[in-house]
Formats: C-alpha cells, structure tokens, sequence
C-alpha cells in the first residue's frame, strides 16, 4: 500500500541566521507517534534545549498539521503548535480549528515548521508551494490582529492561511495570544508573546499540492458512510444555525438572529462554529467582529459589562491587540482587590478599575498591552503581579494553576461545580488550564453514570478500564455507584490525543460522531500505516507519556506544577460529581493518584517508570 496523508516534509527556520532548510519526514517517527499533536510534541522534545527561557532566542515553535488534514474527512482542519510558554512555564499544546491554513500548509508541501532564534527586526514567514521567504514586517509591527491579516491578503493569495499576533505578542505580555485568519485562538499560555520575542509577526501559508490518500477505494467508502451519518443526524440544521449557542445558550435566540452575520466554518467543516457578528444599534451600530464563537462575545457579561454592544466591542479589542481575554479579566480582577487592600497604591491606579465600564477596561488593555505605567506589571500576568507585590498581595490571589487563573472553579469565568475530567485536567495537563474536552461525559454536563458506558466505549476505552472507571456497589442505586474521575482522564487524554494527532476537531458537535475505531480505519486508509485499536492505543500512550517526560526534564513537580488551589476547596468550593457533595482536597489529590497509577506511572509522584518507557520505546527520553 502506498504512503499518503502527509506531505511529506519539515520546514526549518533559524530567525537568527536567516537559514531556511527543508527536510524529509521521517515516517518511522510519525507511524510511532501518530501525526500531527504527537509528532509535533517529539520534534519538540528533540528541539527544545531543557531549560530555556520561554521569551528567549533559543525557544523553539514547532507548527504541525495531522495526516487527515487536506482531505474532505469532516471537520480534519486542526492545527498544533507547541513551545515553552510564558504563563505556565512549561512546554504546552496549543490547538486550533485553523479555517484553512492547516490544509494549505500540507498543500504547501509541509507537515510541520520548526522555528527558532530572533529576527533583528519584524519579519513574517511566507510559504507557498515549497517556496518559502522570511519577509519585512515593519509595515505590520504595531496593527491589530485583524489590520494584519487584510494587509498580508492585499499583497498575496487571499486564500492564505495565516497565523499572526497583536500588539501585546509584539510587548511579549505573557497572555497573548496567536490568531489564524484572525478569527480563530491559538495559544492560551502566551504563544503569542513566544511569537513577539522572535520578531515574528505571522506565518503565511498557501498551496496547491494536494494530499494523497493511500488507500482511495476504502477511504471512499469509510467517508461517504461516516458523511451519511451526519447528515442523517437530527440536530444538524440547528447546530448549523445556532453554532455553539446550541450547547451554551448563553444570549437568547432573538438577539443571535439578530447578531449573526454569516458563520464561518474550517475546511471541511459541515457546521461551521465560528461567527462574523455585526451589532445592529446602539451606539456601535455597524462594526462586524470575528469570533471563533459568538459565545466569547458575551465574556464581559459575566464580569460587569451591562450591554451586549460593549461586551462585543470589548472583545473585539482584546482580539484586536491579541490579548486572552479570561486571563485579562482574572488580573484586571486582581489587580482591582490589590488597589482596594491598599498594596497597590490608588496613583497607579488610573483609570480607576471598574468592571462596568467599557472605558475603563478598554484603557486597560491597551496599557497592558503597550507596557505602560502599572500596565507593565499586570502584562506579566498573575506571576508578574506576586513577584512584584510579594507576599502581602498573595493571600487575595484567586485559585491559580501553574501562574494562569482556571477556566472552571470558585472565583473562575465559568460558573460550574461539579469536578470532572476538565477540572482536574486543568490540573493535570502539562499545558496548565483549557477548555478542550477531550470528549469526556463530565463536561459541563451532569449525567447518569448509565450513559457513561456508550461514550467510554467510543474513546476506545478498554473493558477492563471501565470496570474501575464506573464501580457498581449496587446496580439498582445510583449514588451507590463511583465514578473515578482521575482514572476516566487518563482515556480523556488519550481520546484528547488521538483527535489532535490525526487532526480532527475536538468540539462537541463534530466529535460526537467519531470513535477510536473510524478513527484508527480512517488512519489507515489515508496514511496506509497498519493501525488497528491496539496498536493506536499504544502509539497514544508513548504520545503523552512523551509529554510527560519533556516536562519532567523542564523540572516539573508534582508538589509545583500540580498543586490543588486551596480556594477550590473552602465553601462553596467543588462538588463531587455523582453525589454533589462538598470535595475535599484530598479526594482530588486521590484522584490524581489515580491518574497517575492508571499511565502506569509512580502514584506518588507521577514520574513514569523505566518499565513502562522501555514498553512505549521511550527509555532513552
């Protein structure tokens, strides 16, 4: 069987030297570690110099795009980039539905882009059919997300795809964000300051090399029965017209009607989730925003922002400088109890903090994002601010996990109490807090523990492993029965993985209809790499235990870069999820022993064994 599914090559860029080389790709490492998420987690961890500073030269940004991206297997459009993040401090995955540029980068002829050192000055990267230049970029420097994006299309195939950061990547403020197309989010954790450090404004990508698929008459059939099925599905119409307003109804159905502009869905996407908005009256009548959901739109709501208008107009700025807009509302909020404690003084203070304003908030971001008087300080996020503060301003910290404020939890943007996989996940994932699911029952969903076993089953979730997920004290009863939540997260970071290495979204309404076992034919008949449940199951393991690894030799410690927030734990604190009752820290610290026991790895500590490395082939990482 022939090979297909890549393209076949890595793209190598030293900013420093200006050196541009293009290499094979080793398809012994890409059978083993999948595609796309796991290769582009190894070339990482064989790039990465253990102990490098996120902000400096030698960091090192690996792009990658997964076999089944290019071809017309729905929703196949996702893109990773992984590298040392400021936030966090550690090495983390950063994920997106990427429009198109995933497939023009495979048309381009590369599965993957290696970059590392600095510009001496602004530059973009251009990349079209295995031509590839580093261009001036000073025309750029200083224009918002979106300006950047329709300067690049002027002078180019509109068709690009593009990666590109704002203002605060450009200051480097240690929660900015990339963005593709500018409408799409990549890098919570402050890709977009690694961006800004190297002098790299954008990656423009455009191809027309097409993507071969090894198998075509299987693949043929496998795609038209698997295109039925979502078709056939009887919430499709509303899924295309709601978006993620289906799952999250967060404003009512009259005001999205009225709101929405056109949907915008990734290559290959049958529903579309992004949205382009244009609010309809008031006093921002007529400006058209980009979102990767019009969810994110209503943000500010939750903090203090009244109308619907200023909480788009609100976001449209943080996108428009490439700021994450939860993190700039958890430190703004920190920064607001500081100045009321008296630890910051009320002169640097100005404007006053006030969540109800627009003015206020809109001032802020751009002082956070020029650097400018206590906005210097608040751009290097929760960590800036305690290093800055001291002690005194650590006892009004809210929960933090890894220097980066929750999505989920006491005090957090969202208002959800039962602990699942995500919560623990913000934990537990080397990357620090996200919202990817990874396919879990437990997300934002109260669920019987019946319905449990149809999803386990399509994760790939073996027999044995959901007898200790789900333990049965008493069929008849319910709340006699035990969910291990740590346990059922080891197969959530194995589904999260398969998804991402092959390069399929992980939102609801697209995830839903795979399982490990189309998901391991598809790989097949694309790639035409013998791949049955077993032998994926393996290759995801060696994956993240690969992750675990890389950041192990960053010094990763458990009692550090895993350590509970005590605010999740005092009233009105988590929940258990079956039987809601008050969790304690140590049923949380249980579960992630569990975890760890569950990888195989030592339950105390979570370092994986030399067994378990010499099974996945891992023994010399």
């Amino acid at each position: 069987m022939s090979r297909g599914g890549f393209a076949g090559k890595t793209l190598l860029i030293d900013l420093t030297k200006n050196e541009i080389k293009q290499e094979p790709l080793d398809f012994d490492l890409a059978e083993q570690f999948i595609g796309g998420l796991g290769l582009t987690l190894k070339l990482a961890y064989d790039h990465i110099t253990p102990g490098t500073d996120a902000l400096a030269p030698e960091n090192v940004i690996v792009l990658g795009a997964g076999p089944l991206v290019g071809t017309d297997i729905p929703s196949t459009s996702r893109v990773f980039a992984v590298s040392k993040l400021p936030s966090s401090g550690t090495i983390g995955w950063c994920g997106a539905g990427s429009v198109n540029f995933g497939c023009e980068l495979k048309n381009a002829g590369f599965d993957h882009i290696i970059i590392k050192g600095k510009a001496a000055y602004p530059v973009y990267l251009k990349i079209s059919d295995n031509t590839v230049e580093v261009c001036d970029a000073k025309h750029l420097w200083g224009l918002g997300v979106t300006e950047t994006c329709q300067e690049i299309w002027k002078d180019s195939d509109h068709q690009s795809g593009i990666i590109s950061i704002g203002p605060a990547g450009e200051k480097q403020v240690s929660f900015s964000m990339a963005f593709i197309n500018r409408i799409a989010t990549l890098g919570r954790g402050g890709l977009g300051a690694v961006f800004g450090s190297k002098n790299l404004k954008a990656v423009v990508v455009a191809g027309n090399q097409g993507i071969a698929v090894a198998d075509r008459k299987t693949y043929k059939e496998l795609n038209k029965t698997f295109s039925q099925q979502i078709k056939d599905y009887p919430y499709l119409k509303e899924w295309q017209k709601m978006g993620m307003l289906k799952s999250f109804p967060v404003i009512p159905k009259e005001l999205h009607q009225r709101l929405i502009k056109r949907h915008v869905a990734c290559v290959s996407c049958p529903f579309g989730c992004k949205d382009i908005v244009e609010i309809p009256d008031g006093k921002f009548k007529g400006q058209v925003v980009c979102s990767s959901s019009i969810i994110n739109l209503f943000t500010p709501n939750i903090y203090g922002i009244g109308d619907y208008d200023e909480s788009i107009r609100l976001v449209s700025v943080l996108d428009k400088l490439g700021l994450d807009a939860f993190e700039f509302f958890g430190v703004m909020n920190y920064a607001k109890a500081l100045g009321e404690q008296g630890i910051i003084s009320v002169d640097d203070i100005s404007p006053a903090i006030q969540f109800e304003s627009l003015s206020s908030l809109e001032t802020w971001a751009g002082k956070i994002s020029r650097r400018e008087g206590l906005g210097d300080v608040l751009a290097d996020g929760f960590k800036g601010i305690l290093a800055v503060f001291g002690e005194e301003a650590k006892q009004y910290a809210p929960a933090l996990i890894k220097g980066m404020h929750p999505y989920a939890g006491p005090g957090s943007a969202l208002p959800w109490s039962l602990f699942g996989t995500m919560e623990l996940g913000q934990v537990l994932d080397p990357r620090g807090p996200h919202v990817g699911s990874g396919g879990s029952p437990t997300y934002f969903a109260k669920r019987p523990l019946d319905v449990f076993y149809k999803h386990l089953n399509r994760m790939g979730v073996p027999q044995d492993a959901i007898d200790r997920i789900i333990i049965d004290k008493n069929d008849s009863d319910e709340h006699d029965k035990k969910l291990k939540v740590g346990t059922l997260l080891k197969y959530s970071h194995g589904w999260f993985s398969i998804l991402g290495s092959m390069g399929i979204c992980a939102r609801a309404q697209v995830n839903r209809f795979y399982d490990a076992n189309i998901c391991a034919r598809f790989y097949e008949a694309v790639t035409g790499i013998k791949t049955d449940l077993l032998q994926l199951r393996e290759r995801v393991d060696r994956v993240w235990t690969l992750y675990r690894q890389m950041n192990l030799r960053e010094n990763f410690k458990r009692n550090i870069h895993e350590s509970l927030p005590e605010q999740w734990f005092k009233n009105g604190g988590f929940s258990e999820y079956v039987s809601e009752q008050p969790l304690s820290k140590s049923d949380a610290e249980e579960m992630m022993e569990d975890y760890y026991e569950e990888w195989g790895w030592d339950r105390q500590t979570g370092v994986p064994t030399q067994e378990g490395l010499e099974k996945l082939g891992l023994s010399e990482h």
